[in-house]
């Protein structure tokens, strides 16, 4: 498998290519649009704290950096199942006929599980990291609430993107050992590691504050532990 993998560099570039044909018009569409995703993102916020809709620029460029991330998460959002599209186109010819099944079963049914992940983060997950963390904040002397654009679009993105992840890590588990490439016995042995690395990947896809970082990281060992017994 890794010499059929290895052997094909002209077809990575071509699937890389493609998968860029998709997501550069995607972000030029999130460039024009951006003032309406921008609208969508602070919704969360309108709804926990009303008031604090008024952002800070500390910098002359911060809109604009605000504006392309905005685009980049939507282009790449969209284009999702077009990058997993030709990672699977990629790869499967290495792959049995068993590996090739349950690899496309978990590529599909993942980037579903990523949707709902990322859509419960949007309206649960935020939300509740809002309604803790703002009057948290207010406790510390001399503080306030006051956010830069950029700075807040990274918390909601950050959020989506860890949950949407996280959701589906008990299929990919389930997937990769009905394929033989992941076994109960090997989870037994590395549970331990692969705890202390989901809480490191807890903490870079959060924001750096430890009630979002929890709120990720103890649903997503639930996860593993749910994937574990399916193995």
């Amino acid at each position: 498998s890794s010499r059929a993998l290895g052997s094909h560099p002209e077809g990575l570039r071509r699937r890389l290519i493609i998968s860029l044909a998709m997501f550069a018009p995607l972000f030029v569409v999130g460039r024009v649009i951006y003032q309406t995703l921008w609208k969508i993102i602070i919704l969360p916020l309108d709804r926990a704290a009303p008031h604090l809709l008024r952002f800070q620029a500390l910098g002359p460029s911060d809109g604009l950096v605000m504006a392309m991330r905005i685009a980049f998460a939507f282009a790449l959002f969209l284009s999702l199942p077009v990058w997993l599209g030709q990672i699977w186109h990629f790869v499967s010819p290495g792959l049995t006929a068993k590996e090739r099944r349950w690899l496309h079963l978990s590529l599909g049914s993942g980037t579903v599980l990523f949707v709902l992940g990322a859509a419960l983060a949007y309206f649960v997950g935020v939300p509740l990291a809002l309604e803790f963390l703002l009057p948290f904040n207010r406790t510390l002397a001399g503080w306030e609430n006051a956010f830069t654009g950029p700075g807040y679009v990274d918390f909601v993105i950050t959020c989506c993107a860890g949950f949407g992840i996280a959701f589906g890590l008990p299929l990919v588990m389930l997937a990769l050992g009905w394929a033989g490439i992941l076994t109960a016995a090997t989870l037994r042995q590395w549970w331990r590691p692969i705890i202390l690395v989901i809480i490191v990947l807890a903490a870079i896809m959060t924001p750096p504050d430890p009630f979002t970082q929890c709120m990720l990281a103890i649903p997503m060992i639930g996860l593993f532990g749910i994937g574990w017994i399916l193995v």
